[in-house]
């Protein structure tokens, strides 16, 4: 399922189990390139929440992510934006991504993402990453 994600639902809807948000600019050729993509993992993982957010649209969220490219992939476990991802990546690499973070020890990545608040005080996820 991929579906617009608003400022109001953000906290509730991404709460609880995983979740991929997508934050993109309709007109970026960047994102245009990797709607194909997205779209193919949609297709493969239809039981992964993808919420989509258009950036321009939705400022507060994308200040609140730190946004500094797009797309901007932000993977959550339960509540916790635990994987990041600055620019696109293939369908394949963001199943791994996702597959690798619903097996991780959620207790390990809460303690990564508050030491890396601590000493950077950006609430962003400890595991921000570029792909290619």
């Amino acid at each position: 399922m991929m579906k617009p994600l608003s400022a109001d639902q953000h906290d509730a809807v991404l709460a609880e189990g995983l979740a991929v948000l997508v934050f993109r600019v309709a007109e970026s050729p960047a994102c245009q390139n990797f709607q194909p993509e997205l779209d193919a993992f949609v297709a493969k993982r239809p039981e992964i929440a993808v919420w989509t957010v258009e950036a321009m649209e939705q400022r507060d969220l994308a200040e609140r992510h730190g946004l500094r490219a797009l797309p901007t992939i932000v993977v959550y476990r339960d509540g916790l934006p635990a994987r990041r991802y600055a620019g696109a990546m293939s369908a394949a690499d963001l199943e791994e991504e996702v597959d690798e973070l619903a097996e991780a020890d959620m207790q390990e990545e809460y303690n990564d993402w508050m030491v890396e608040m601590l000493e950077t005080g950006e609430a962003g996820s400890p595991h921000v990453g570029t792909r290619r």
